[in-house]
């Protein structure tokens, strides 16, 4: 589950479809491009860490990257390393900064959300509401347990919606079959949901606490999906 969550955020491009330039053709590059890339930065990290770190030392060690690049190529490597690694999360946490909020502004022009979160700033054209919801979020996540706790729950809550989402592939293929022509169906649908189950039950089996509260998130998600629904058809 940690490892698939390093590899969340693969399509969050898609979040920002309406803003970009010609995106049928940029998108899809984009997703590609995109989840190679990170394969490539997690395969390296993870052979550095190997090749450089003896595995009992890596117990209770934080910065395992800095500790591997300490041993290979000095103490001045070890300082650099952990200031890129310091950029680089800095990073993350901007690019969820303008992701996330962007959902909530989506749902909510849809009136599938509170209509304040559509609200646009004057002066930065923000969805300023959306973005004060992120922080707020984020806070209560950092307060509520360990690292492992809030990982583990935000794993297995991004796990779900991927699996969901293949699902939905048959379903507009049974709709519309001319629009959605997929090379190879439903073979890779098939193998991705069955990976994606396989994780979460071993997910739940390890780690059922987190678990369970991450699925009953996305449970209680569906009524209040459905509330919304409802209010658009009565108005």
């Amino acid at each position: 589950m940690w490892i698939m969550f390093a590899y969340s955020g693969w399509n969050a491009s898609t979040y920002l479809g309406a803003e970009i330039k010609n995106p049928s053709r940029n998108l899809p590059g984009s997703l590609i491009y995109g989840t190679i890339i990170v394969m490539i930065l997690y395969l390296g990290l993870n052979i550095l860490y190997v090749y450089g770190i003896n595995p009992d030392s890596m117990k209770g060690v934080i910065s395992v990257g800095g500790l591997a690049m300490g041993n290979l190529f000095g103490k001045s490597a070890e300082v650099l390393f952990s200031i890129l690694i310091a950029f680089a999360l800095f990073s993350s946490l901007s690019a969820f900064i303008i992701i996330g909020p962007r959902v909530y502004y989506s749902m909510a022009k849809d009136g599938l959300f509170f209509k304040s979160a559509s609200r646009i700033h004057k002066k930065f054209q923000v969805p300023s509401n959306s973005i004060l919801l992120q922080c707020l979020i984020a806070v209560i996540l950092v307060l509520s347990g360990t690292f492992e706790q809030v990982l583990t729950y935000m794993g297995f809550a991004l796990g779900i919606f991927p699996v969901l989402a293949v699902l939905g592939v048959w379903k507009l293929r049974k709709t519309n079959p001319e629009a959605l022509k997929i090379k190879g169906f439903p073979v890779p649908q098939i193998i991705y949901f069955a990976a994606g189950i396989m994780i979460l039950v071993l997910s739940f089996l390890e780690r059922p606490t987190e678990s369970s509260i991450a699925l009953l998130t996305v449970v209680i998600g569906i009524p209040v999906y459905f509330i919304f629904k409802k209010s658009i058809k009565s108005v």
